[in-house]
């Protein structure tokens, strides 16, 4: 499959720290923003860029650091969550907007909301005015410890890369549906192919705490989505931000996994199109 996403431009925060970043400027006064999960790429919201950019509403995705066709480092303080946040509020505040959607998968979502808790507890003002949230990372003080739930997880390191088609197949039985597309995995098999099992364990040991009693002041409207058949985020983590953001909402998605903008496209589109009519008829989605 060709890629969907507009050819990247090179983003710096800091010199050296290079991310590939597409956006589609339509002067509009919303935007779509996209942050993809640990392991993925911007090319997996090809479904939502394909209908929404023909729609009156900028969109901006990226490949986080070490992902995709951004930049990559040997150093493991490199992937500390801290600097994607900073990456996060940088983006944002490069593209300023009116008004903000912004549709996070996974450990975007975990990125999310340390951003989000950050502000709050510095109190400043919060840039989203609506979250979608889909298959949220847990928000535990440390994501360290099993991620295979089986033998795969006591390899050492080394012996782990010789290993990798097995990891794979047990990702895939974890990750996806049990009737996923063969073209969408076909498709996320190849792109995986540039992700270093380096910069996985670097990303889940960087994740630093975060303040889980000040969300419940984010003051914003939280959809939260889960797969039913979701084998990587157990329901009870999700429904444990559920609990914790006041006025959430959580669908649980039957015969969907992990990867729910792919597997479910019609759905996620429809509740980014909700959030668009509301902001488009006026209505106010911070009661």
């Amino acid at each position: 499959m060709a890629d969907v996403l507009p050819a990247p431009t090179a983003f710096f925060r800091v010199p050296g720290r290079r991310l590939a970043l597409s956006t589609l400027e339509k002067g509009s006064g919303t935007t779509l923003v996209f942050v993809h999960g640990l392991g993925g790429n911007r090319q997996q919201w090809r479904l939502q860029w394909e209908r929404f950019s023909q729609a009156n509403v900028n969109l901006v995705a990226w490949d986080a650091y070490g992902h995709g066709e951004s930049a990559r480092s040997p150093h493991e303080q490199a992937f500390l969550s801290t600097y994607a946040v900073e990456d996060l509020a940088a983006i944002l505040k490069t593209h300023p907007s009116s008004k903000r959607i912004l549709v996070a998968h996974s450990f975007g979502c975990r990125v999310t909301l340390e951003l989000i808790a950050g502000l709050l507890q510095a109190g400043e003002t919060v840039p989203v005015d609506e979250l979608i949230l889909l298959g949220p990372a847990s928000l535990a003080p440390s994501l360290k410890g099993p991620m295979f739930g089986n033998w795969m997880d006591r390899l050492p390191f080394w012996l782990a890369s010789f290993a990798r088609p097995f990891l794979q197949k047990r990702f895939e039985a974890l990750a996806w549906g049990p009737n996923v597309d063969s073209a969408i995995l076909k498709t996320e098999r190849k792109a995986t192919k540039r992700n270093s099992l380096f910069m996985i364990n670097a990303v889940r040991s960087g994740a630093q705490p975060v303040d889980t009693e000040i969300l419940r002041q984010i003051g914003k409207p939280v959809h939260i989505l889960a797969g039913q058949q979701d084998g990587i985020v157990p329901l009870a983590e999700i429904q444990k931000i559920h609990n914790l953001i006041p006025g959430s909402s959580l669908d649980v998605l039957s015969d969907c996994g992990h990867q729910i903008m792919l597997e479910q496209p019609t759905i996620v589109n429809h509740v980014i199109e909700s959030a668009l009519n509301r902001f488009s008829s006026g209505q106010d989605t911070h009661s």
